[in-house]
């Protein structure tokens, strides 16, 4: 990381960055930081942001902000250990509650505004639980996966964290766990294991990856890391 970094590949000296090609040979490679950015850039790219109504537009953004506002669980699972672990749980999970309080509310807003707002985007048809089961309206928008994201990665933590709050977020998280495209992401994904002690990713084949292996390329392909010298 710090010999790419040095080299200049990070536009800002930080990750995630996305790659994207600009379709005009080798050479011609855009290369994009800021993980918002690059979350609406792949929602346009799969229907997912509700791009057309700027009224359903801004309301899933706030929401997807609030989901930005949550992201320590994704360092607290994945790289603190011991008392820090312990330290930052703690913080952590004394202000969950009051954020999923204000998650259910926004889910309540985007119903009773279902007669102002036209669906106008290709998400995955709902799954049941009313015509407005998402905060995209009735298909889920990048808010909607954002905030999964760091409601499921919680729940690893703390696995009643959301039960014991909202019973309608758990609905909701059921909604988004049986997405086609979601139910196989989520089959094929490596497991977390060693949260606060020693995490690492575990594919299907049992291959440990950790923050401390050998500098190179890891793609994750039908659940198995390949690295480098693999692809």
């Amino acid at each position: 990381f710090q010999e790419r970094r040095l080299q200049g590949r990070y536009p800002f000296n930080m990750v995630p960055v996305m790659h994207i090609s600009l379709g005009r040979g080798n050479d011609s490679v855009m290369t994009v930081a800021q993980s918002g950015s690059l979350a609406r850039y792949a929602a346009k790219l799969s229907g997912c942001y509700p791009s057309a109504d700027p009224n359903l537009c801004v309301l899933n953004d706030a929401v997807f902000e609030l989901a930005q506002e949550m992201c320590t669980i994704n360092p607290l699972i994945n790289c603190y250990v011991g008392s820090q672990h312990t330290q930052i749980k703690e913080w952590y999970f004394s202000k969950l509650p009051s954020q999923l309080k204000m998650l259910e509310r926004q889910l309540w807003v985007a119903a009773s505004l279902a007669h102002c707002f036209k669906s106008d985007h290709k998400g995955q048809k709902p799954t049941g639980g009313g015509s407005l089961a998402y905060f995209g309206g009735e298909t889920p928008s990048h808010a909607d996966f954002n905030v999964y994201h760091h409601l499921s990665n919680a729940c690893l933590v703390e696995p009643e964290c959301v039960g014991s709050v909202s019973g309608e977020l758990v609905k909701w998280m059921e909604r988004m766990e049986a997405l086609p495209s979601m139910k196989e992401y989520l089959e094929e994904r490596p497991e977390l294991v060693g949260i606060g002690e020693d995490p690492g990713l575990l594919d299907k084949s049992g291959r440990f990856l950790t923050q401390r292996d050998p500098e190179g390329l890891a793609i994750l392909h039908q659940g198995l890391f390949h690295f480098s010298d693999e692809v």
